[in-house]
C-alpha cells in the first residue's frame, strides 16, 4: 500500500490525464457510477427491511462504492480530490470545473435511471415502501445547518475512501479502503448528494410527501457540504501537508 506522500503526489500526476478525458467518456462513466452507487442505496433499504438493523444495512451499502472503484466509474464526490492537482498547478480551475460538472450531471441521471428501474420493477412490499418514504422524509426534514454539516462529514469520509482505494496496490486493499468509510457514513446518517438523488427520487415516485422543491432543498445543500468536506478539508489539507510541505 502506498504511503500518504506517494499517494497524494500520485493524484497530482494523474489529474492532468483525468482532466483531459473526452466528454463522452466522462458522461458514460459518470452515468455508470450514478447507477452503481445508488444500487448500494437500494440494497441497504432491502437489507434493513429483512434485518430491521441499520448496522446490517450499512454493511450492504458500500457495494456501490466498491463497484464504482473496481469496475470503473466517475463519481463526482470522489473526484473532488482533483483539487489537489489544481492547487499544485497540474490542471486549471476551468479543467477542474469541467470534469466535476460533467461527472455531477452524469451521476444525477444515473441515479435517476436507477430510481426509475427500481420503481418499475415493482415495490410491492408495504414495509419496504415505508422505509423508502421514511428515509426521504427524514432527509428533507433536516435543518439547513444539519444538512450542511452532515454532508461535510460525508464528504470527508467519501474522499478518504477514494484516497485509500487509490493508495491500495491490489483489489483487496482497494475494496477495504472503500468499504469502511462508506459503511460509516451510512451508519451515521450523513448526507451524500448523489445517494440522496436516489433516496429522494424513488420516494417521489411512490409518495406525494416529497415534492420537487424539497428534493432540490436537500440536494443543493448536501452538494455544497460534500464539496467543503472533500475538496477543501481532505484534498487541500493533504496538498498542504504532503505536497507543498515536502517541496518547500
Amino acid at each position: 500500500m502506498k504511503n500518504p506522500v506517494t499517494t497524494t503526489k500520485a493524484f497530482c500526476d494523474t489529474d492532468k490525464k483525468r482532466a483531459n478525458t473526452k466528454t463522452s467518456i466522462i458522461i458514460i462513466l459518470g452515468i455508470m457510477a450514478g447507477i452503481y452507487s445508488t444500487i448500494g442505496c437500494y440494497g441497504a433499504q432491502v437489507a434493513q427491511l429483512y434485518s430491521h438493523n441499520r448496522l446490517i444495512a450499512s454493511l450492504v451499502f458500500p457495494i456501490g462504492g466498491i463497484l464504482t472503484t473496481c469496475c470503473g466509474g466517475t463519481l463526482f464526490t470522489g473526484n473532488l480530490l482533483m483539487s489537489i492537482g489544481y492547487k499544485n498547478g497540474n490542471i486549471s480551475f476551468r479543467e477542474l470545473l469541467r470534469y466535476l460538472f460533467l461527472a455531477y450531471i452524469a451521476n444525477f441521471f444515473g441515479a435517476i435511471f436507477l430510481s426509475v428501474f427500481v420503481y418499475l420493477s415493482g415495490i410491492n412490499n408495504p414495509e419496504l415502501r415505508d422505509i423508502i418514504i421514511d428515509t426521504a422524509v427524514n432527509k428533507v426534514s433536516l435543518s439547513p445547518v444539519s444538512i450542511i454539516f452532515r454532508s461535510i462529514l460525508c464528504g470527508i469520509l467519501v474522499n478518504l475512501g477514494a484516497w485509500l482505494s487509490y493508495a491500495g496496490d491490489d483489489l483487496n486493499e482497494k475494496v477495504l479502503g472503500v468499504f469502511f468509510p462508506n459503511m460509516l457514513y451510512y451508519l451515521c446518517g450523513f448526507e451524500h448528494c448523489i445517494a440522496n438523488i436516489y433516496f429522494l427520487a424513488i420516494a417521489m415516485f411512490i409518495s406525494r410527501q416529497i415534492t420537487l422543491p424539497l428534493f432540490f432543498y436537500n440536494i443543493i445543500l448536501s452538494t455544497i457540504g460534500n464539496i467543503i468536506g472533500g475538496a477543501f478539508i481532505v484534498a487541500l489539507g493533504y496538498w498542504r501537508v504532503f505536497v507543498k510541505e515536502s517541496s518547500d
